[in-house]
């Protein structure tokens, strides 16, 4: 699979700048105050890996929780290629994060938070992932315009991996209207390479 060089180092920056320090410190507060829920229950099982998966990044919550994100992220259209398992963005994040480790930590961190930290840190009660998808829109829209740099962070990271991982999908072609390399019925190849 071919990936935009520019896209990646983009998503390569916003992955960097979650700032691990910040991160750890977030959520050890949350832990030691004992309001970080446990999350026994497990990811629903939409959101689940696919059982035949080998996960080398993310842990199973991790893929769930980036994926219940990217589908919001994405928008209706896409997210119902990510729902029909169409496009895999979990598997997609997972194979990026394996191939760039030392974004691996921060990003699974940042994902973490996002699924586990409750109100007053971000805009839920529940797990992400329990959330229906206005409540998960309020949550990324929260971190998107919160006053606190870490918040916006995990949403930067979250979004930048998500529309990688999507947009490089063969399946979303006809979303963009973005030929590929060799054309199609209605562009021709020396059409798709012209400038």
């Amino acid at each position: 699979m071919s990936v935009d060089v520019a896209a990646d180092a983009a998503a390569r920056s916003a992955v960097a700048r979650l700032g691990r320090r910040d991160l750890v410190r977030a959520v050890g507060l949350l832990a030691v105050a004992g309001v970080i829920p446990s999350g026994c229950g497990g990811a629903p099982a939409a959101l689940a890996p696919p059982t035949d998966a080998t996960l080398r990044a993310l842990s199973p919550r991790g893929y769930a929780t980036f994926t219940a994100a990217a589908m919001r992220v994405v928008g209706d259209a896409g997210g119902a290629l990510i729902a029909d398992r169409r496009v895999d963005v979990g598997l997609a994040c997972d194979a990026w994060l394996a191939r760039t480790p030392a974004l691996a930590a921060p990003f699974a961190q940042a994902l973490a938070l996002l699924e586990f930290a409750p109100w007053p840190l971000l805009a839920k009660v529940r797990p992400f992932t329990a959330l229906d998808p206005a409540a998960q829109d309020g949550v990324l829209a929260d971190c998107m315009t919160s006053r606190l740099e870490t918040k916006r962070a995990v949403f930067r990271g979250i979004r930048s991996l998500a529309l990688l991982t999507f947009y490089a999908a063969p399946a979303t072609r006809p979303l963009t209207g973005y030929p590929g390399p060799f054309g199609n019925e209605s562009v021709t190849i020396a059409d798709a390479m012209r400038d």
